[in-house]
């Protein structure tokens, strides 16, 4: 899959430049477990939290919800820190 923003943290107006708009994602609280995800780009809300956007291999889609503190937006599942993601990086989260 292309993209055609170079990195993954975008303002809420560049996301819809790009033709990414978060609020047709499947909001959910954690990354579904043992399927590869691609990253496709974290959204900025206000000062304190970040949407990141995933898509699965059947093209399902999934919005997580991040807030941050001390300038680290940790997607706890993944143990990563959203502003460290790339655009395109497959994660998978792993089983309990």
């Amino acid at each position: 899959m292309q993209f055609d923003h170079p990195q993954f943290t975008l303002g809420f107006r560049q996301a819809l430049e790009y033709g990414i708009d978060y609020r047709g994602y499947e909001k959910v609280v954690r990354l579904p477990e043992g399927i590869p995800l691609m990253a496709i780009a974290g959204i900025w809300g206000d000062y304190s939290d970040i949407r990141c956007l995933f898509i699965d291999q059947t093209g399902k889609t999934y919005r997580r919800h991040i807030t941050g503190r001390a300038g680290r937006y940790i997607i706890r599942e993944l143990d990563l820190n959203a502003k460290e993601v790339d655009v395109g990086q497959v994660v998978v989260v792993i089983y309990d």
